[in-house]
């Protein structure tokens, strides 16, 4: 045990500190030389003269040893890891060299001439004082040198017993107990500059790594707009062109070409602009996970379904294997981490397979997304995760990706602890892996959405609430192509004059931001409260943090973010009116 803890305290030691030691090494050496050379000669007309002739032999030779040891030290400058070992050698030849000294009082038993008696404690006394000046950082060995020193002497003169001898004893003691404290006085001192450097060393490290990040956080964020206001231009741009071009009246052979490419950037910049909400929803903590039981092979399933037609598009083959596993998650969260990564295996996969799979694995359900597409080399790997960063995709061709899909992979899989790995060999494809917490019990079975057709839509009444002229057109417009019969309104006011002129709306689309600070949920519950129904109803913003979320859902409103695409429109249609 004490072995033990002397390693640890050999290993604690720091470079500082047995450079401080190794300073004064040589000095205090020849200082010890020194003394020992004048009570030598102190011994030579006394009867321990043949043993003081190997006392001295055996100091000088320690004293040497030591001054060699200091000075290959110096030249050396020993890697951390060997610092142990010098310390121990360093500490072992000082109390080797205390242990001499004190062993003379064992050499020089019977008292001697008054003079040469003071010079004994004069000489022992002024090494043991000496000591508090290399020693102290090493408190345990400072105490084991000045007792070693200084101990023998005093009991050497209480043995002698005379009157003068047991005086010359108090006073060894009295400077040995000033010696100790003054030196526990030192090491505290120094043990708490120590560590007033090692916090402020901690501090400068953790204002460098802090500095480190917020620079590369400053230069993936000016990556990040760098390519954000790339794929935004573009489709931007294209549309403009467009839209010129009808508003010139080109030809009718590009009547049907020209809506079509208007409506492939319009639904470009709501992928982007869907995906850059999400990103940063999550990012500013926007997003919380609501975990639920749900059957994990359902889910898989869904995706695989919802991703047929790309694959079939480019010949790949959809394979799904997945047992009956019963899991506790988000399970929209979930859905869109593996919507990503499909998304992402169909689009680099240009012959082969896709295959969703999952399994049990010590307590959790690994599952595992595989391709057969064109791989990531090992050096790309590190930044995949990074927004709007694509490999093999260097023209920025939105068909591709915009390079946010495994961001909010990251982001969400960071959300719900869902330990994201990635494999890939470049060219032969890629495997990405996420785990979920297993559950035994099974969860209620949810019937998919009905999806809307036109003929569920035709006749249905539908009240649209939007402050926004161009978006309040727009949407009525949209609805009224799919059959509905539409009303709208600005406000909470005219909501109310709507239904006074009899109309009856079986849905209500409303923003949530009206004008003047009035709200779409005051809207919509007050169309409920005129009309006597809890009435289906939909709310879209542009501005979807977690407050509106919650005020949402605290009024069983569903709240989704603007861009709104028709699609989602459809599907919440359809759900109403298909019940």
């Amino acid at each position: 045990m004490r072995c033990s803890r002397l390693r640890a305290w050999l290993e604690g030691l720091e470079g500082e500190q047995l450079d401080h030691l190794f300073r004064f090494t040589s000095l205090t050496a020849l200082m010890t030389t020194l003394a020992a050379l004048i009570l030598y000669g102190a011994l030579r007309s006394g009867e321990g003269f043949d043993a003081a002739d190997g006392w001295m032999l055996a100091m000088v030779a320690v004293s040497v040893a030591r001054v060699v040891g200091a000075r290959r030290y110096h030249r050396l400058r020993p890697a951390r890891d060997r610092l142990p070992q010098w310390a121990a050698w360093a500490f072992g030849t000082i109390l080797l060299q205390g242990l001499l000294l004190g062993s003379l009082s064992l050499i020089w038993p019977e008292p001697a001439a008054p003079e040469v008696e003071s010079l004994l404690h004069i000489v022992v006394a002024t090494i043991a004082i000496g000591a508090t000046v290399p020693l102290p950082p090493f408190y345990p060995v400072f105490v084991a040198f000045v007792v070693s020193v200084l101990g023998p002497l005093a009991l050497r003169d209480v043995w002698i017993a005379d009157a003068y001898h047991l005086t010359m004893a108090a006073l060894v003691v009295a400077t040995g107990l000033y010696t100790l404290q003054g030196g526990r006085r030192q090491a505290l001192a120094l043990a708490q500059t120590q560590a007033e450097r090692r916090k402020n060393a901690a501090l400068i490290e953790a204002l460098r790594l802090e500095n480190q990040r917020a620079e590369q956080a400053h230069e993936a964020k000016a990556r990040f707009f760098a390519a954000a206001n790339h794929d935004l231009r573009q489709p931007l741009h294209a549309m403009g062109l467009l839209a010129h071009s009808l508003h010139q009246g080109s030809a009718a052979a590009r009547a049907d070409e020209v809506p079509a490419r208007l409506v492939e950037c319009v639904d470009s910049m709501a992928h982007i602009v869907d995906e850059l909400l999400e990103l940063a929803q999550v990012d500013v903590a926007g997003v919380e996970p609501r975990p639920e039981l749900f059957a994990l092979d359902a889910l898989l399933r869904e995706v695989v379904r919802a991703h047929e037609l790309p694959a079939r598009h480019k010949g790949l083959r959809l394979e799904m294997d997945s047992g009956a596993l019963t899991v506790w998650a988000d399970r929209r969260l979930t859905a869109r981490v593996l919507a990503n990564l499909m998304s992402n295996a169909i689009r680099y996969t240009e012959r082969g397979a896709v295959r969703l799979s999952s399994r049990a694995l010590e307590g959790r359900a690994e599952v595992c997304v595989e391709d057969t597409g064109i791989g990531i080399a090992e050096h790309e790997l590190p930044r995949i995760f990074e927004a709007f960063y694509q490999v093999g995709n260097p023209a920025r061709d939105r068909r591709l990706g915009v390079g946010l899909g495994l961001a909010t992979v990251k982001r969400l899989g960071d959300l719900q602890d869902l330990r994201v790995q990635v494999q890939s060999t470049l060219g032969q494809g890629s495997v990405f892996r996420f785990s979920l917490p297993l559950h035994d019990a099974a969860p209620a079975t949810t019937a998919p959405p009905v999806p809307p057709s036109d003929a569920l839509l035709a006749q249905r009444r539908v009240l649209v609430i939007e402050d926004d002229a161009d978006s309040r057109a727009a949407l009525t417009g949209l609805l009224v192509t799919w059959g509905c019969e539409v009303r709208s309104a600005e406000d909470v006011t005219s909501a109310r004059a709507r239904l006074a002129e009899g109309f009856e709306p079986e849905a209500v689309l409303a923003d949530l931001r009206l004008a003047g600070g009035a709200s779409g949920i005051e809207a919509v519950l007050a169309v409920r409260s005129a009309l006597g129904t809890a009435l289906p109803a939909l709310l879209m913003s542009g501005d979807v943090d977690a407050a509106q979320t919650q005020r949402a859902q605290e009024a069983d409103l569903r709240l989704l973010a603007k861009p709104v695409k028709p699609m989602q429109l459809r599907a919440f249609l359809g759900q109403t009116f298909g019940t």
